[in-house]
């Protein structure tokens, strides 16, 4: 027996239903919220995807030179503060600034301070191909994903969220 809701069921609510039919001692509350946050995760990489094969990068890069635009002028960063911010591995942090370098949109050099680091730069090219790309990717998520919560919800959501990343 489906639970009330407001909208239409869905594919997690099937889910939760299946589950709590085979398998009752899970909690459906959860295994609704799990399923939600990797529904809408995919929902986010789906999107972004099809924006970013616009611009020829993928979301690693689209993150990487994202943060270094936030860096400010010169907008340059260490691979580590990169490795930092991006939350992806070193492996593929070195193959994202092959194919960002090859691609003119950053370019690595030697620290003048210490010659056992390098730096990455954004180039000219890189700056504004990344403030191209941020701008559609937040206003279309913006327009579409987000269109049917306001302001208030989506602060109340950003604080749930938030909650449970330090969880």
């Amino acid at each position: 027996m489906r639970a009330h809701h407001p909208v239409a069921a869905d594919i997690v609510d099937d889910v939760v239903e299946r589950f709590a039919s085979e398998m009752p001692q899970i909690d459906p509350q959860s295994l609704e919220t799990v399923c939600r946050l990797i529904a809408a995760g995919r929902k986010f990489e789906h999107s972004a995807a099809a924006m970013l094969k616009e611009f020829g990068f993928n979301y690693t890069d689209f993150d990487v030179l994202g943060m270094l635009r936030t860096a400010g002028s010169p907008y340059e960063m260490t691979p580590a503060d990169l490795l930092r911010y991006t939350m992806i591995t070193s492996g593929s942090m070195t193959t994202c600034l092959d194919r960002l370098e090859r691609a003119g949109m950053v370019r690595r050099r030697t620290s003048e301070t210490d010659r056992r680091v390098r730096v990455i730069s954004l180039t000219a090219k890189g700056k504004s191909t990344i403030e191209k790309a941020l701008e559609i990717r937040f206003e279309t998520a913006a327009r579409t994903l987000f269109a049917s919560l306001n302001e208030n919800q989506l602060k109340a959501l950003n604080n749930k969220l938030r909650r449970i990343q330090e969880a």
